[in-house]
């Protein structure tokens, strides 16, 4: 096992990991903000990215601070754009909404609506992942200085985490304030419960389990679609588009075993892939990962996307004096004696008495709260090694090989090799051979870079 720890991440890490309030995580510091939105000015929003969590993610814009407006609309599909206008005019008002002539769509729309911000304005990311480096690093190298909530994960790939990482070095410089969508860390009953397991509650942990077995994504008919269309409307469903489902749907449950355990993996191995989907697209329905910590403690991770099957979905923490469940897909978190996570008897020993609360809502509230006050905030360096993990596991498994994080970080493997001019008339990353099958990683096959 490689024994160094990760310089790159942890160190910012281990700044803010210790500092958990029960209201939300201390962001990264940074300098003051030399622009910022007065108490009576108006905070323009550009929406980029129109999909379900995006309507999730511009409406708690809006309702986080009444000063609020849609300005600008950006999506890759043209209907989808139009009908998010509509859609939030229909729930929240017409006095909310100032969209104009605003409503951009092809892969390069995301410009058009980021240029009609000015300073103090905010863009809502919430693309699919791979497309969320491009976009960030755009509105970081705007003259203006508009702040940004980007949607997890930050990226597909470590080309395009790495772009990101260098694009946010320059926000942090400019005082950009930067919220991500990693909401756990904002339920205020998580995080009580992780300083609870950080103040040695279970003693000392031991191994954490990140579980999420459930039924497979619904591939939807091409039809007319392009096929570089048809996987973008499907975008679960591809790895170009989405990271995987490792990276895509697990990666909030490693955030939280990691922010736990106050440290990230050195290295992984795994298994896993298709043993039953027929579909013809890139979905995983299975995969076992095993991460290990440069102290030898463990993180276990199993998904599985299969009909018909036991489903579980949340994450377990084992100290040497009982057990931690929390995080997503756990209805509330609890600490409980003995290690036995399923038995419905089992007896709960702690519990958080924190308020609930509404994590979605609450990340976009610290976020603009903290642009109104024209004081420090951003969430990228959490966010980054989150990503960079759930990567790192995606890639052990594909590759089967046993892998550090090093190693991992090192690549130079691009999902879409040349993603800044792709549009929506491109041929696709990923195209089907003659019988309209994907490529699928071939475990001692696929290599890393």
């Amino acid at each position: 096992m490689n024994s160094k720890k990760r310089d790159f991440s942890r160190r910012s890490f281990l700044k803010t990991s210790g500092l958990v309030a029960a209201a939300a995580t201390v962001p990264t510091f940074m300098s003051a903000p030399k622009v910022h939105a007065g108490e009576n000015n108006m905070i323009k929003l550009a929406w980029i990215g129109c999909g379900g969590r995006g309507g999730g993610a511009i409406r708690q814009a809006l309702h986080a601070d009444p000063n609020t407006k849609l300005w600008a609309v950006a999506d890759a599909f043209a209907d989808k754009a139009n009908n998010a206008v509509q859609s939030v005019i229909d729930t929240e008002g017409e006095d909310r909404v100032d969209v104009g002539d605003r409503v951009f769509s092809d892969l390069d729309g995301y410009k058009a609506a980021i240029d009609s911000l000015g300073d103090g304005d905010v863009a809502v990311l919430t693309t699919t992942s791979t497309f969320r480096a491009l976009h960030f690093e755009y509105v970081v190298n705007k003259k203006e200085q508009i702040n940004i909530f980007a949607e997890k994960p930050l990226g597909a790939d470590i080309p395009s985490l790495k772009r990101f990482k260098i694009a946010n070095e320059k926000a942090l410089e400019k005082g950009i304030q930067v919220g991500v969508g990693l909401n756990n860390r904002h339920y205020f009953r998580t995080a009580e419960t992780v300083k609870a397991v950080q103040d040695g509650l279970l003693g000392d942990i031991v191994t954490c389990w990140v579980y999420r077995l459930q039924g497979p994504h619904v591939l939807q008919n091409q039809g007319d679609l392009t096929p570089l269309q048809h996987q973008i409307r499907n975008h679960f469903c591809y790895d170009w588009t989405s990271g995987g489902f490792i990276v895509d749907a697990l990666i909030h449950n490693i955030d939280i075993c990691c922010w736990a355990m106050q440290d990230y993996p050195v290295e992984a191995f795994g298994t896993g892939g298709r043993t039953c989907r027929k579909s013809k697209d890139q979905l995983i329905d299975c995969g076992a990962i095993e991460y290990v910590f440069a102290d030898g403690r463990k993180l276990m991770l199993q998904t599985r996307t299969i009909p018909n099957c036991w489903n579980f979905f949340q994450a377990n923490i084992q100290g040497k004096t009982g057990c931690c469940q929390v995080g997503e897909g756990v209805g509330e978190p609890r600490i409980y004696e003995g290690y036995d996570m399923l038995t419905p008897a089992r007896k709960a020993i702690w519990e958080p008495t924190s308020p609930a609360n509404d994590s979605y809502q609450t990340e976009h509230d610290c976020l603009f709260k903290a642009i109104r006050a024209n004081k420090p905030w951003n969430e990228v360096q959490y966010a980054i090694d989150a990503t960079f993990t759930a990567i790192l596991g995606r890639t052990a498994m594909e590759t089967g090989q046993r892998i550090t994080a090093d190693e991992v970080w090192k690549s130079e493997k691009k999902l879409v090799p040349d993603i800044d001019n792709l549009r929506m008339d491109s041929e696709s990353p990923a195209m089907p051979d003659a019988d309209g099958n994907y490529w699928i990683p071939e475990q001692g096959v696929t290599q890393l870079s």
